[in-house]
């Protein structure tokens, strides 16, 4: 497995992982800047969001219906549930490279269960937290529990600290908002837990 890999922003932590392929499809495209530098179809699912570019193959879709033989699928800036949900619905294709704003413990999850394999995976500072980029293929995930909702390589990263810093500050949160004995709270302390570890093991 390939070294994590760092980027001083999202965009281009996105571009610096997808590989090249001949046949590339960016669901949900926004201005296009991430087609544009793969030399990618830029998708979307309403006429008035494609950008307004013509260095681009523009198309309306939605998600992934009606693309076919797609070698690499970008989904980035989307929610996990939708994520999956386009992955679902469609033909697979042979490599995806996703990125969900949040939750990304519950992208992970669901896409191991759909037996995607994590190949590769970055950070890149935003909004003063970390956002997460994965590059996946079709195979069986060796990784469970914590260490893959945390990623499986993510450990080794250089800004693994701070990422788990960030994450147990927001899970700390959860646990002083939700209920005592709901399945949020008791998720709260579980990750809660694990994060305060591995901080302290990766400390020593």
């Amino acid at each position: 497995m390939l070294q994590p890999l760092s980027s001083s922003d999202r965009l281009s932590l996105i571009i610096e992982m997808a590989p090249r392929r001949e046949r590339i499809v960016d669901v949900g495209t926004d201005h296009g800047h991430v087609a544009a530098a793969l030399g990618a179809i830029a998708s979307e699912r309403e006429h008035h969001r494609l950008p307004a570019r013509t260095d681009v193959t523009r198309v309306v879709a939605d998600g992934l219906r009606g693309h076919k033989d797609v070698q690499l699928a970008v989904l980035t800036g989307m929610g996990p549930k939708l994520i999956l949900a386009i992955l679902d619905n469609a033909s697979p294709p042979e490599e995806i490279l996703v990125h969900a704003p949040q939750h990304t413990h519950v992208l992970r999850y669901g896409l191991a269960q759909r037996g995607w394999k994590v190949q590769r995976e970055g950070l890149a500072p935003e909004n003063g937290k970390y956002a997460e980029v994965i590059h996946l293929k079709p195979g069986t995930e060796k990784a469970s529990g914590y260490t893959l909702g945390f990623g499986p390589t993510l450990e080794s990263h250089p800004w693994a600290k701070e990422h788990a810093t960030d994450l147990l500050n927001g899970w700390t949160r959860l646990l002083h908002d939700a209920p005592e004995g709901t399945r949020p709270h008791k998720e709260a302390q579980g990750w809660i837990e694990w994060l305060s570890a591995f901080k302290a093991k990766s400390t020593g």
